[in-house]
């Protein structure tokens, strides 16, 4: 299975620098300081002239991630804008008020996706158990789960991660991200059932190019 890098960016300068170097995938935010929260629509159709894989975080506020049917609207908005100008996938995650996977409204915007892509962000480890979780995105048809293994940091969340995508052995794509730098990814190095990895590629509050050029070389060298 091919390795592939994806970099997370917070506004359209990011994004364009970002295009730059031989990566797979850009997710695109705005707003850091929050999480991340959905991109401008102008933005998102700007950033598609630069990289061919843009896939738009599509989380209308920061906070928890459970939505109301306003919120729900503006989500469904944006994922057919999404849609109509050709961006190959999205990102985004709702639960319940349990902190289990919402399967029913997951399942609405799964469909309102069509063929695009999708990844369940990191709202994932919010929730307490993370194998039923995984099996729920399986059947809805997510194609990768973007986990920190339940903490800040995948290099404190390194056994959960491994041992996730060990069980779903590639049904469902673990992608380890969160603080994932140049000098920690070997960690993930020995398991095959991980193929993508996901970093903001951020040094002291900036995208780092030397950062994303650290990591296209050690991918290459897994």
């Amino acid at each position: 299975m091919k390795k592939k890098l994806e970099v997370c960016v917070f506004n359209l300068n990011d994004c364009i620098t970002a295009s730059k170097y031989n990566i797979d995938r850009i997710e695109f935010c705005q707003e850091r300081s929050l999480g991340g929260i959905s991109p401008k629509k102008d933005d998102i159709k700007k950033a598609l002239a630069y990289h061919e894989n843009i896939f738009p975080i599509i989380r209308p506020r920061k906070g928890n991630f459970l939505y109301n049917n306003e919120e729900l609207g503006e989500m469904v908005d944006l994922i057919e804008y999404c849609k109509k100008i050709g961006c190959k996938g999205v990102v985004f995650g709702i639960l319940n008020n349990k902190n289990q996977i919402d399967k029913e409204k997951c399942k609405m915007l799964k469909e309102k996706c069509g063929g695009m892509s999708t990844t369940f962000h990191k709202a994932f480890d919010e929730i307490k158990n993370i194998y039923k979780a995984a099996d729920d995105l399986i059947e809805l048809g997510f194609d990768r789960i973007l986990t920190s293994g339940k903490k800040d940091k995948v290099i404190d969340g390194v056994d959960e991660i491994n041992n996730l995508a060990k069980y779903c052995n590639s049904k469902i794509s673990i992608m380890p991200g969160g603080n994932l730098r140049s000098d920690n990814i070997n960690l993930f190095s020995k398991n095959e059932s991980i193929y993508e990895f996901h970093s903001s590629c951020i040094i002291n509050n900036n995208l780092n190019e030397n950062e994303i050029e650290k990591l296209i070389d050690r991918i290459g060298n897994i």
